[in-house]
């Protein structure tokens, strides 16, 4: 079977790639909230501006939920920060703190298997004080709390100083806003085949349609987050078309992964299912996969305890990758890719005392590359054996390298 050019530009991507107000087949119903866009352009061409797009700045008011930003690991509620050596809400850094400095010991009435959730976080002080535990908060970063309060900045503050690190900062939080619109334009799109099509008990578990959705929500948030790169902006078409096409998959596996460190046994999709990995096998079989990602990306990032900085970061080091397939000026893209990990080194000498720090971010790297690719075949294989359905952007994205549909037999 003859392989896809990776320089070949359908009218999918291409529509994508243009600057954000012209009209995409597939964003059709997103052009309501274009208020975070630049007003339309009255100019017919097809060709990319010649300068770099400007972005709004930040808004000052704070950003709708967003999973891979502002979830405490704790209880699923909305985070105000790192607390203690996990990022948590306000209301279990205090329960915390206070469990601590009162020395309580709690007791569980129901086998240490109770549901630590927003709503329900208060039924269990014992389950609730394990969970903190388990996710990473320090005993011992209370008592030195005292000490450290007032002489030094916050991170937050510090990170301000290194413009890089900030702006894919500001690029990720626009695209966050367009989350919830995407995830509504998805509603209507069916996925999964009739005849297996499954109902789960629990609402919040994921089937084949949702695991479906969630790939092309991610898709979706990913080229408008690229757009959103000055250096993507400088590159051509078909630079931008091959950089999306080598590395979406890498990045959705980061993506899930992150938003994941708090679930146990689990995947956090970005519609907000669940794919917990005792039923993966029933959903596309992907078993193999939501092991993968658990056991090789989801542990380690538990174990460093990284946090949003450092996983966006990632996200532009693993997307700028110089040796992607089809990629003409490399150069452009080796420079920029060189700037984030810089980025991210200084980041580690200022906050972990040391460069390892970014050496063990960047060691997962080649287990995002290897189980993206195990994702891509398993998605072209659900596909051949008619267990869901891929649309023109999962083809364009992720099949490029795989014949379509109407070239299968």
């Amino acid at each position: 079977m003859e392989r896809a050019d990776p320089l070949y530009l359908s009218s999918e991507v291409v529509s994508f790639l243009l600057p954000p107000l012209h009209p995409s087949p597939l964003l059709s119903t997103l052009t309501s909230l274009s208020s975070l866009l630049p007003p339309p352009s009255t100019s017919s061409s097809f060709s990319l501006p010649l300068s770099p797009p400007s972005l709004p700045a930040p808004p000052p008011l704070p950003l709708p939920l967003s999973p891979m930003e502002e979830i405490c690991m704790i209880c699923h509620d909305r985070a105000t920060g790192r607390h203690y050596g996990a990022i948590s809400c306000d209301g279990c850094k205090g329960f915390f703190r206070r469990s601590i400095r009162k020395a309580q010991v709690y007791t569980c009435r129901f086998g240490h298997n109770c549901d630590v959730t927003k709503n329900r976080r208060n039924a269990c002080r014992s389950c609730r004080m394990e969970r903190c535990i388990a996710v990473g908060m320090q005993s011992n970063a209370i008592q030195s709390e005292r000490d450290i309060l007032g002489k030094r900045k916050k991170p937050e503050d510090a990170d301000a100083e290194d413009e890089i690190m900030q702006s894919l900062l500001n690029s990720e939080r626009l695209v966050q806003q367009l989350r919830t619109s995407v995830i509504k334009s998805t509603e209507q799109a069916t996925y999964e085949i009739t005849r297996a099509k499954t109902e789960p008990c629990d609402e919040r578990k994921a089937t084949v349609d949702d695991v479906g959705k969630s790939i092309h929500q991610q898709l979706v948030l990913i080229v408008e987050w690229a757009k959103s790169l000055h250096p993507f902006t400088l590159l051509s078409k078909e630079d931008q078309t091959a950089l999306l096409k080598a590395n979406a998959g890498q990045i959705i596996v980061l993506g899930v992964a992150f938003r994941s460190r708090g679930e146990n046994n689990a995947l956090f999709l970005s519609n907000e299912k669940l794919l917990e990995q005792q039923d993966a096998v029933s959903v596309g079989d992907v078993n193999n996969v939501v092991r993968r990602i658990m056991d090789e990306i989801v542990v380690p990032i538990r174990r460093m305890h990284m946090d949003l900085m450092e996983c966006v970061a990632l996200k532009a080091i693993i997307f700028f990758n110089p040796v992607s397939c089809g990629l003409a000026d490399f150069e452009k893209v080796e420079a920029a890719r060189l700037e984030f990990v810089q980025a991210l080194e200084r980041r580690g000498e200022r906050f972990h005392r040391g460069k390892s720090r970014a050496s063990s971010l960047l060691l997962l790297l080649p287990s995002c590359v290897a189980i993206a690719q195990q994702l891509v075949e398993d998605v072209h294989l659900a596909r051949v054996f008619g267990l869901a359905n891929v649309d023109n952007l999962m083809q364009e994205l992720m099949l490029a390298d795989f014949p379509s549909k109407q070239e299968l037999p």
